[in-house]
């Protein structure tokens, strides 16, 4: 939702969760604990993707992050139940 009182507007990514009957609320700035799935997720990334891989160009970049993405997606977490991101969404 827009900050400013006087144009109160949804962003499209509000419009989409309601439109899913997905609750979407923000999280209290600086404070990450709020948000513990999130921030392991970070870490995961900066892990096992940032700290292992360069890259020579920004489309070096991003294509080496959607085989990441891909390979994340396709990984089963303890925390889906033994399940793939995939898998919970019904992408698999």
């Amino acid at each position: 939702m827009s900050k400013d009182p006087l144009n109160v507007r949804l962003h499209d990514f509000d419009v989409s969760c309601n439109n899913l009957n997905v609750t979407h609320y923000l999280i209290d700035p600086g404070k990450p604990a709020q948000n513990g799935k999130v921030e392991r997720s970070h870490r995961t990334d900066q892990e096992k993707f940032y700290d292992q891989l360069r890259f020579k160009s920004f489309e070096e970049l991003q294509y080496k992050l959607k085989l990441w993405n891909m390979y994340y997606n396709n990984t089963k977490h303890c925390a889906l139940d033994g399940k793939t991101p995939n898998q919970v969404l019904g992408l698999s």
